[in-house]
C-alpha cells in the first residue's frame, strides 16, 4: 500500500524551486544519496508533492550542479512539482521540520531559469595552517591563482590523462589571513565544457608555496553560483 500521502496523479504544472544549504556531516553524502534522503524528506513533510506514475512512483526532482563529497554548501538547488499550489512560507516550514541536521531550506518560489545556466561557482576554502607563515602569503596566493597560466591535469571521460591551463575558469576574489587560517574566496567555473573542481586550487596554492600549503587541512564551501557573467546570481 502507498503512503497516504504519495500524490500521484496528472502531470501538473505547479513548478516549485528550492534554495537549501547542505553543511556538517550532511556535506560527506553524495549526489545520489541526497536524492534518496530528498525522497524521505517528501514523505515526512505531507507535502502535496506530484510522483510520478507506474509500477515504482516517486518525486521526480532535479538538482543544481552536484558537489564532490565533503564540500558544503550554503547554495544548493532543487526543482519539484506540486499538485496543490501551497504558500512559500509553509513549503520551507515543512520541509525543515523534515530535513535532517545539516540540511536547511532558505528560499522558496517559482523557477524562471533552467540549472543549466549556471555557469559560475563562488567557492570559499579555509586552510588551517601550521608552522610560519610568510607575511606576503595573501599576495602570494592571489598571484598563483590570478596567473595567465595555471595548468593542471585532468581526465577526460574515457579516462584518458591531459594537461589543462585552466586560467580562464578561475577568477581570485580574496585572500585573508585570520590566525592560523587563510581564508581564500575564487570563482570557478562550472559549466560542462569547463568545469574547474576547488581540488585545484589547493594543487595550485601547494605548487607555489609548497612549505605553506602542503599537508594544510582545509575545509570548502560552495557560497554562491551564477550565470554566464560570473556576477549576475542565479535563482
Amino acid at each position: 500500500m502507498l503512503p497516504e500521502n504519495m500524490n500521484k496523479g496528472p502531470k501538473t504544472d505547479i513548478k516549485v524551486r528550492v534554495k537549501f544549504s547542505k553543511t556538517g556531516s550532511l556535506k560527506f553524502i553524495s549526489h545520489l544519496d541526497l536524492n534518496r534522503t530528498m525522497q524521505s524528506v517528501f514523505l515526512r513533510s505531507k507535502l502535496p508533492v506530484w510522483y510520478t506514475e507506474g509500477f515504482n512512483p516517486h518525486p521526480r526532482a532535479a538538482f543544481s550542479p552536484p558537489l564532490s563529497v565533503g564540500v558544503s554548501s550554503l547554495t544548493e538547488f532543487m526543482d519539484f512539482k506540486m499538485l496543490n499550489r501551497v504558500s512559500d512560507e509553509e513549503i520551507l516550514e515543512k520541509l525543515n521540520a523534515a530535513f535532517p541536521k545539516g540540511l536547511h531550506a532558505i528560499a522558496c518560489y517559482t523557477p524562471e531559469s533552467h540549472f543549466r545556466d549556471i555557469k559560475w561557482s563562488l567557492y570559499e576554502i579555509k586552510f588551517t595552517i601550521t608552522g610560519s607563515v610568510p607575511d606576503d602569503i595573501c599576495r602570494k596566493a592571489e598571484q598563483a591563482l590570478s596567473a595567465n597560466e595555471i595548468i593542471v591535469e585532468k581526465f577526460s571521460k574515457k579516462g584518458e590523462k591531459k594537461t589543462t591551463n585552466i586560467s580562464e575558469g578561475m577568477r581570485f576574489c580574496s585572500a585573508e589571513m585570520d590566525g592560523d587560517t587563510l581564508c581564500v574566496r575564487v570563482k570557478l567555473s562550472c559549466g560542462e565544457d569547463n568545469f574547474v573542481n576547488p581540488k585545484y586550487v589547493s594543487q595550485t596554492l601547494a605548487a607555489a608555496v609548497p612549505e605553506v600549503f602542503e599537508g594544510a587541512e582545509e575545509e570548502v564551501c560552495r557560497m554562491e553560483v551564477y550565470f554566464e557573467d560570473g556576477e549576475t546570481l542565479f535563482k
